[in-house]
């Protein structure tokens, strides 16, 4: 049995929000900012694509670096911690990756980073890690540092004069979220440069942490990055609810009647961080609304432009998200995209995979098939599918399952018949199809991939993108 796990991750923190001196911290971290640089060398997830090509155009060359990058990525640092009781759909996990960023952001040296990780990985690990970390550091230095030294001073000061309003901000925000985050807990907007003018940039919510990545060639990227702090601020203070709370907007969501309630919970953190950061706190911070786009995703960009009136409402009466809110937070959706439900795109948003294989290299390619034609936001991966565990991730109701039978057609055609009564009759195992049904038991729509031949997977996934809406029944054939 393998169960493999690709999520979202961020780290919850409790507490309740009260000014103080330095509640907001604006910094650059030498640590911080040599894990950055592995990481991205190493193509860890969530690695910016113009922070990968300037260290492989800097140091590409260099064997004894691409070693590092080599010993860096045989270390574990996805294993997840579960916490216990949180809903699924708030992605209670935590990875080990996520508690380093959080302790190398609080580290003064990378000796004291080696000491707040001790138990983050196993002994041997952790040695090489601290080891790996030592001899990376005189890269960073010499290619990111040293040549940004002026343009971090600049920086820190440009977002520094925007403290007091951010903090004003934060507050509201953490009584509109019920978040109650401690005064003892500052929040941190920790950024580390990429020397370039031009490119994409990151910016992940770690704890109290917004690590946030910026162009330090390019101009006014302080004022972008005042936009992110406080969309993300949104993430990091609803990921604080107490677990109560928590529980309650999940009832609220999954007892929902209405049809599209299941995908306005897949949409609803990001869509309200939208409407907070990009549409409430801007109209705060410049006096009006951004007349552009807020997100770059339709559906979030839409969604959060929906919620922004009901936002304000709570915010300027200092209310508290409720059921009520989140009643018309449904209907809002669905009023915004009637057709989400079908919607492929949408649908592949939070997925259960499922397979005969435990072949981690055809694991990856099921994952990046998706991944790489579709907006995947959360995924889990499940093997073999005639396993009592598979059957309990296929028994999960409002999550889209992806079945790839890739042997045994047969066998898992007879078991999935008994999973599901529904199941199309004029399936063939012995061809090569992808087709799709939807299962009112568990509100959820099922995508069978059967795959005579491993490369017959990536056709299949190209024919399903092309129908952009499913039409269940339908049986899709290589062409």
């Amino acid at each position: 049995m393998k169960l493999l796990h690709l999520i979202t991750f961020f780290l919850c923190t409790y507490a309740s929000a009260y000014a103080q001196q330095d509640f907001i911290k604006v910094a650059h971290n030498e640590v911080l900012g040599t894990l950055t640089f592995i990481a991205t060398a190493s193509n860890q997830p969530g690695s910016a694509p113009s922070y990968q090509k300037y260290i492989k155009n800097a140091i590409g060359n260099d064997t004894d670096f691409t070693l590092l990058t080599e010993r860096f990525s045989a270390i574990d640092v996805e294993t997840s911690i579960h916490r216990e009781h949180y809903p699924e759909k708030r992605h209670p996990f935590t990875s080990t990756m996520d508690l380093l960023w959080i302790a190398s952001a609080n580290s003064t040296s990378i000796d004291d980073f080696a000491t707040r990780t001790i138990g983050y990985l196993p002994p041997n690990e952790h040695t090489e890690l601290v080891a790996i970390m030592h001899k990376v550091l005189p890269y960073y230095r010499k290619h990111v540092w040293a040549t940004t030294t002026t343009q971090r001073a600049q920086l820190e000061q440009s977002i520094q004069n925007y403290v007091p309003q951010i903090e004003t901000l934060f507050n509201k925000v953490n009584v509109f979220l019920g978040s109650n985050w401690s005064k003892t807990t500052p929040f941190n907007i920790m950024l580390y440069p990429i020397p370039l003018k031009s490119g994409g940039t990151t910016a992940i919510p770690k704890g109290n942490n917004l690590i946030c990545s910026y162009l330090s060639e390019r101009e006014k990227e302080g004022e972008d990055i005042i936009g992110i702090a406080i969309h993300e601020m949104n993430h990091i203070l609803f990921d604080a609810q107490p677990l109560e709370l928590q529980q309650d907007i999940d009832t609220w969501f999954t007892t929902s009647s209405n049809p599209y309630a299941a995908l306005a919970y897949d949409f609803f953190d990001e869509g309200l961080a939208t409407a907070v950061g990009n549409g409430w706190a801007h109209e705060q911070l410049n006096g009006t609304l951004d007349p552009g786009e807020w997100y770059s995703f339709e559906y979030i960009n839409g969604y959060g432009k929906k919620l922004y009136p009901l936002v304000k409402t709570y915010m300027e009466t200092n209310k508290t998200i409720d059921k009520a809110f989140i009643e018309k937070a449904i209907v809002l959706f669905g009023e915004a995209f009637p057709k989400a439900t079908t919607d492929l795109d949408i649908l592949m948003n939070n997925l259960n995979i499922f397979s005969q294989t435990e072949d981690e290299t055809l694991i990856d390619v099921y994952f990046a098939g998706v991944r790489e034609r579709f907006r995947m936001h959360s995924a889990y991966f499940s093997s073999p599918i005639d396993s009592e565990e598979s059957f309990t991730r296929l028994r999960e109701n409002n999550r889209t399952k992806l079945i790839v039978i890739d042997k045994d057609q047969d066998h898992i055609v007879a078991v999935l018949q008994k999973q599901f009564p529904t199941l199309p009759k004029n399936i063939h195992p012995n061809t090569s199809f992808v087709t799709s049904f939807y299962d009112t038991k568990t509100q959820s729509t099922i995508v069978i991939a059967n795959c005579l031949k491993q490369e017959d997977y990536a056709p299949l996934m190209d024919q399903l993108k092309a129908e952009k809406y499913i039409t269940y029944g339908k049986i899709l054939r290589l062409k």
